[in-house]
Parts: structure tokens; C-alpha cells; sequence
């Protein structure tokens, strides 16, 4: 009796379950996390700018939490045309992720939506794509968010965030004072630009709404433009206290608050008051998911 126990043992550790090659479930789900880690490191060695390396991590955990409970049917089915399809664009895209050298690349931004259709194509044929509809359009908010970028909306901004800026201050007290969108505090002020417009913040707020009205939506009109609004209410609103303390630093003696300044524009800063926006808008988007759930 022992003999036959001890066989099998062997076969299960000598040939565990999850490597087995007729498991194509695993398989596809290895594969999209070798394209994963591929997308991130290309973002990172090409050295994009540090919000799009984020909001690249946060699209992919969105599309990660709408297949999460989608396991059963996540087996795959391809066609032979798909599979052929979905190979050929794989291979294609890494071969062209490979040459993206600098953050002037802006192939770097279809990268995402071209692998996460590469993926679909080798699970299921086109009119298959029932469970990955909603992770094609996370995959395809990075490349708009581009178009927004280079679009009317910061141009639309830039005077907004400038007059909120100059009313932060002044309802703090400072004297400031507003030329066309320079605002002026003491010997310092900021000229808000594209850079200081809220952009990213609004960007990164819609963006998490968006998959969660996806993921977990919301089922009354009322509630699903509440959190829309909210989304880009406090997007402005958290990038005017960022330029409202950009415009403070500047009004140091002698430059001493150049280096908070520097933070706070180019670097880690600015993703820290993204984080903010998001984590307001993503505290009403619960609140209001628990009232429809107690309903």
C-alpha cells in the first residue's frame, strides 16, 4: 500500500501541477506576467517620467482586478487565426518596445493597450472578448491620456489653476497678487504652465473612477456623476494647493525654499498630491458603493 502512495508523491513534486503544459489557463496567465514585467521595465530603463511609470502600474492593476474572478473562464480558446494574430502582435510589440530609448518615444504609450489585446487574441477569438472588454479599455486609457495632455484641457486649466491659486492664498492671508497666470507672493511667484496646470492630478483621479465604475459600478445615474464631478473637482482643487505652496516656496529669503520647491514640481512631489486627489475621490466612490449595497 505504501509503494503506490510514494509513486505518486514523486510524480507531483517531479511534475507539479501549475507546470504542466496542458494547463493553457497558467500558461496565458504566465504570459501576461512576463508581458507585465516587460511593459514596467521598458517604462523604467527608457526612463519615462515617473507619473506615467505610476499610472502604467495603476492601469495594469485595474485590468488585474477585472480578470481576478474571471478564472474559470480565463481558459483559452483561440482560433488558429487569434492565436496566429495574437503571437504575431506580441512579438511585434516587444520587438518595438525594445528600441523605446527615452521618454520622446511615443510608442511607449500603445504599448500597454497592444500587449492587452495581443493577450486577448490568444485566449479567444474577437467576438469572444466578452471578459475582456472593460480590461481593453483600462489598457486604452493610458495612450488617451496622452491626448488629453497634448489636448485643449490643459490650456483650459492653466487659467483656472492660476485663479484658484491666487484665491488659496489670498484666503490665507498672503498678499498675492494675479497677472493674467503668473501669481506673484512677495519677491517670488509661479507662472502656471502645462507642468503646473493639475493635468496628471485629474488624469490620475478620472482614471481610478473609471475603473472603478468598471469593476464596481454604480447603479444610479445620480451617483455616477457625483463621482465623475467629484473626480475632477478635487483633481483642480489638490493641484491649486500644490501650486498655492509652489508660489510660497518661491517667497523664501535668500532661495531657501528652492529644494522644496524642486520636490514639489519635478519630482516624487507631484505624484504624492495625485495620490491625495485619488484617495479623496476613491473614499466617496466607497461611500457611495456601501449606501447602494445597504439599499
Amino acid at each position: 500500500m505504501a509503494s503506490p502512495s510514494f509513486k505518486s508523491l514523486g510524480q507531483l513534486i517531479s511534475r507539479p501541477r501549475w507546470l504542466r503544459f496542458g494547463d493553457r489557463r497558467v500558461l496565458w496567465l504566465l504570459l501576461a506576467g512576463l508581458a507585465f514585467g516587460w511593459n514596467v521595465a521598458v517604462f523604467g530603463l527608457s526612463h519615462q517620467l515617473e507619473t506615467n511609470q505610476v499610472l502604467n502600474l495603476l492601469l495594469w492593476l485595474g485590468i488585474w482586478i477585472a480578470l481576478e474572478d474571471q478564472g474559470p473562464a480565463l481558459w483559452p480558446r483561440p482560433s488558429r487565426a487569434s492565436a496566429f494574430a495574437g503571437a504575431l502582435l506580441l512579438v511585434l510589440t516587444l520587438l518595438r518596445s525594445s528600441l523605446i530609448t527615452n521618454n520622446q518615444d511615443r510608442f511607449a504609450y500603445h504599448v500597454l493597450p497592444l500587449l492587452a489585446i495581443g493577450l486577448a487574441l490568444l485566449n479567444r477569438p474577437p467576438g469572444q472578448w466578452r471578459h475582456f472588454c472593460k480590461p481593453l479599455v483600462i489598457a486604452l486609457l493610458l495612450p488617451l491620456s496622452r491626448l488629453i495632455t497634448n489636448g485643449f484641457v490643459p490650456a483650459f486649466l492653466i487659467p483656472v489653476t492660476a485663479k484658484l491659486t491666487w484665491a488659496l492664498l489670498y484666503a490665507l492671508g498672503f498678499s498675492a497678487s494675479l497677472d493674467g497666470v503668473e501669481v506673484q507672493l512677495g519677491s517670488g511667484g509661479v507662472l502656471v504652465a502645462t507642468g503646473c496646470s493639475g493635468i496628471e492630478q485629474l488624469i490620475f483621479s478620472v482614471s481610478m473612477v473609471v475603473i472603478f465604475l468598471l469593476v464596481f459600478p454604480l447603479e444610479r445615474l445620480v451617483h455616477r456623476s457625483l463621482v465623475i464631478a467629484a473626480s475632477i473637482f478635487f483633481g483642480v482643487l489638490v493641484n491649486g494647493v500644490r501650486v498655492a505652496l509652489l508660489a510660497y516656496c518661491t517667497s523664501w529669503p535668500d532661495k531657501a525654499g528652492m529644494p522644496a520647491f524642486t520636490f514639489l514640481h519635478d519630482s516624487y512631489g507631484s505624484l504624492l498630491f495625485s495620490l491625495v486627489a485619488v484617495s479623496i475621490v476613491g473614499w466617496i466612490y466607497l461611500k457611495l458603493l456601501d449606501r447602494e449595497l445597504a439599499a
